[in-house]
């Protein structure tokens, strides 16, 4: 006779009205394991200061009740398929580093790394890491998030699990309302956009002679093109005068120039960067693009206003891939001199999204922070690291203090390559697409995906 594990299923309701016909059948179907169920009603508390202090009091009084060694959430709107919790339970037996799987019943997962976000509507914790980590929530990251990510620190992983089906049924009335509730990590609501933070706003970008072409018949051609008039500031090392005097003759185009010394752009603007932004009024919006394989497909005022709305934080967006898929991870972090900086490099870079270097946005102040800590990073803390740029000081800046970064839409900086087939998609006119058929306001050609596509030559 095969072992059948007891496990406490906390249900999430609004209220205590009945549950609905086919959520309740579904919990009764579940095979080869044994449910204690605890109906936790989320109603609105005297002290509750929102709806999301509401939930997180709601799963925090779910983690009390009950004595098994594994605790299932379960919203009121979710309906689990009749093995959901077996082969949850089965996955957290077989694999010890994780502290919680879950079904994915939001379509959120990734075939190549843990979600950064996983939905709490249908997920099996461990007790013990419930009992470490209570539930909490920040402005701008919602409960679930935050657990994810508290999981993470405490040195436990926590992702969805291929096979475990669930299906959502009702999300304009979910218990919980959690559907990617990052604020800054899906796209934002429609939003009123300030002209004259529009207007104002810089992009940086810097090159060496391998990149003058690419930037003029690429980069700058298509921003104009898709209607951003913004200053761009051109920083160029090493440039022909021939280069330099076309550069200039460019409207609504700065530039600087800065002689060839054997660095890399994407370290060497740090410093160059660091100089612009420190001579613009703190408030301006300021972002900054590789040059020689981004095109723009859209207007970015909203990404403008989304710094304005996060004055002290840099936006970051996440690569396809993260650990263990992206090499980089170990070869960036493993040449790293110190061994205890070597080691916290890797253990943040492998329990956080890996995030690209070839775009960040923020205002004057907060990119000024940035670059100013970057350069002493690279200096210091993760001397002797094979990266060529600034994205291992991208990831230990941000992952080291979550209050330095928020996360933005994947549009600003769509990176092509390492994406699953369909994810990209070009029209014969050029045009790059995502799964949805969306076009992507920002398209980042990086490892020469743009050239291998035929999208540039």
């Amino acid at each position: 006779m095969n072992f059948m594990p007891t496990i406490d299923l906390a249900l999430l309701t609004r209220d205590d009205r009945p549950l609905q016909d086919s959520v309740r059948d579904a919990i009764e179907s579940q095979v080869d394991v044994r449910l204690n169920v605890h109906r936790v009603i989320g109603q609105p508390g005297r002290t509750d200061a929102s709806r999301m202090a509401t939930i997180v009091r709601a799963r925090n009084e779910a983690v009390r009740r009950g004595r098994s060694d594994h605790l299932m959430f379960l919203d009121d709107d979710v309906v689990l398929g009749k093995d959901c919790i077996a082969r949850l339970h089965h996955a957290l037996m077989a694999r010890s580093n994780y502290g919680a799987f879950a079904a994915d019943y939001l379509g959120e997962s990734s075939s190549h790394r843990d979600s950064r976000h996983v939905a709490m509507g249908a997920t099996l914790f461990r007790r013990s890491v419930l009992e470490r980590n209570a539930f909490r929530w920040e402005p701008s990251k919602c409960e679930c998030l935050c657990q994810c990510e508290d999981v993470r620190r405490s040195g436990a992983r926590i992702g969805y699990l291929s096979g475990a089906k669930a299906w959502h049924l009702s999300p304009r009335h979910s218990a919980t309302d959690c559907a990617t509730r990052n604020v800054a990590a899906v796209d934002p609501p429609p939003i009123s956009v300030n002209p004259e933070v529009v207007k104002n706003a810089k992009i940086l970008v810097a090159f060496n002679r391998r990149d003058v072409r690419r930037f003029q018949d690429v980069f700058l051609r298509t921003l104009r093109a898709s209607g951003n008039r913004q200053e761009v500031i051109v920083v160029g090392y090493g440039l022909y005068p021939s280069e330099i005097q076309k550069l200039q003759a460019l409207p609504n185009v700065r530039f600087i120039r800065q002689p060839y010394n054997g660095q890399l752009p994407p370290v060497r603007r740090l410093a160059d960067f660091r100089d612009i932004v420190a001579q613009l009024p703190s408030e301006t919006s300021v972002a900054y693009w590789d040059a020689g394989d981004v095109l723009f497909q859209g207007r970015l005022d909203a990404l403008w206003q989304q710094t304005q709305q996060h004055p002290s934080k840099i936006l970051a967006v996440s690569e396809p891939l993260g650990f263990p898929y992206n090499n980089a991870i170990r070869g960036w972090t493993r040449t790293i001199e110190d061994a205890s900086m070597r080691r916290r490099a890797f253990e943040l870079f492998a329990s956080n999204p890996f995030l690209n270097s070839g775009f960040s946005a923020g205002t004057a102040e907060s990119l000024n922070r940035y670059f100013t800590e970057a350069m002493r990073l690279r200096n210091r803390e993760l001397r002797g690291t094979t990266d060529w740029g600034d994205q291992t000081a991208l990831n230990f800046y941000c992952h080291s203090d979550a209050s330095r970064w928020v996360e933005v839409a994947e549009g600003w900086n769509f990176c092509v390559h390492d994406r699953r087939r369909g994810d990209v998609r070009v029209l014969p006119d050029g045009r790059v697409l995502n799964r949805q058929g969306a076009a992507m306001p920002v398209v980042h050609g990086n490892a020469r995906s743009l050239t291998q596509l035929a999208i540039v030559r």
